[in-house]
């Protein structure tokens, strides 16, 4: 109940309350699935394969996913813990620019998508298999799900019962969606 308040209020920040009740009650198909799991497969084909790289995921996952298909999805910053650690803790929304320019900071969130009611996130396991993460950490995630997996598709109570939690603080407006693509392919 918790975890619904706070994604609706995350949502507010961006989308009216039309827009966000299409998003919370938007029903995945079989053929959306199928479409979810080709763009991700895409996506990291075509992205280098680096740790904490889950903005430029997220927003050119996101740029896919609205671009060629009428799935309502959202970027989300946040917080992520695994298995009752912190693994990422965001305390601020991602930086903001003028337009034309470059933002050089630093953020210590996490983003993810979410659609459907499911959470999905493309660069996790990226970090864990190519960041300087703790070993104890890094061995903890490949006993569970081995090495090469490219992402996580689950509800929020699939996701709480593999370890994880996804705890929601801010969203990517469509600009700064765009802002990074357009970085991305620059």
């Amino acid at each position: 109940m918790f975890r619904d308040q706070n994604l609706k209020a995350v949502l507010a920040q961006n989308i009216g309350q039309e827009q966000i009740a299409n998003f919370l009650s938007y029903q995945l198909t079989e053929d959306d699935m199928a479409f979810i799991q080709a763009s991700v497969k895409d996506v990291l084909k075509n992205m280098p394969p680096k740790a904490f790289n889950c903005t430029q995921i997220s927003a050119i996952w996101a740029a896919i996913v609205t671009d060629h298909s009428k799935i309502p999805v959202i970027v989300i910053c946040g917080d992520l813990h695994y298995k009752g650690k912190k693994i990422f803790v965001c305390n601020e929304p991602l930086p903001t620019g003028e337009d034309g320019t470059d933002i050089i900071d630093e953020w210590d969130g996490h983003c993810w998508l979410e659609f459907g009611g499911v959470i999905a996130d493309a660069s996790f396991f990226r970090t864990i298999y190519y960041g300087n993460v703790p070993e104890v950490l890094k061995g903890m995630v490949i006993n569970q799900f081995g090495e090469g997996r490219g992402s996580i598709i689950a509800t929020p109570e699939q996701m709480q019962q593999n370890g994880f939690e996804f705890i929601p603080r801010y969203s990517l407006s469509e600009r700064q969606i765009n802002g990074i693509v357009q970085g991305i392919a620059s």
